[in-house]
């Protein structure tokens, strides 16, 4: 296996780290309503849609920022930007005020799409740096060697 420069590593994580937080909004946002319907002492526990929501926000906007910044800085791909600021303005608005201003089913669509585009703006931003070098050098070959 091939060592990849420590100023490589940061981004990549991060765009996996944020995929991976936008896989669990997407499964809490699906998974929730059938839990509560199946085990109805879940409901009011931490798996809460609001707190959750917040919870997320604190930790997925910083990672998000951070990777697309990381890696739109250096291959100024326009459609990831465009993607990344549409997933994190809707997210960090649906997750605000979602709960005031929609159903709960408006609130949960917008959330499972916003949570889609950042999570297509992540893959995109990992395939466009690992093409041009720029900052995700690693390949599939580069780690089995």
């Amino acid at each position: 296996m091939r060592a990849q420069p420590e100023s490589t590593l940061l981004p990549q994580n991060l765009d996996k780290l944020a995929i991976m937080f936008s896989t669990t909004c997407l499964v809490h946002c699906l998974a929730l309503p059938l839990l509560v319907t199946l085990f109805p002492i879940a409901q009011g526990s931490l798996l809460e849609e609001q707190s959750f929501h917040l919870l997320m926000l604190w930790v997925i906007v910083p990672t998000s920022l951070i990777a697309l910044t990381l890696g739109c800085t250096k291959h100024k791909d326009r459609s990831t930007i465009a993607l990344g600021a549409v997933g994190l303005i809707s997210l960090t608005l649906t997750a605000l005020y979602g709960h005031d201003y929609l159903t709960a089913s408006g609130e949960k669509w917008i959330t499972i799409t916003a949570g889609l585009l950042l999570s297509l703006a992540h893959i995109r931003n990992f395939l466009i740096c690992r093409k041009a070098a720029c900052c995700h050098t690693a390949t599939v070959a580069d780690e089995n060697q």
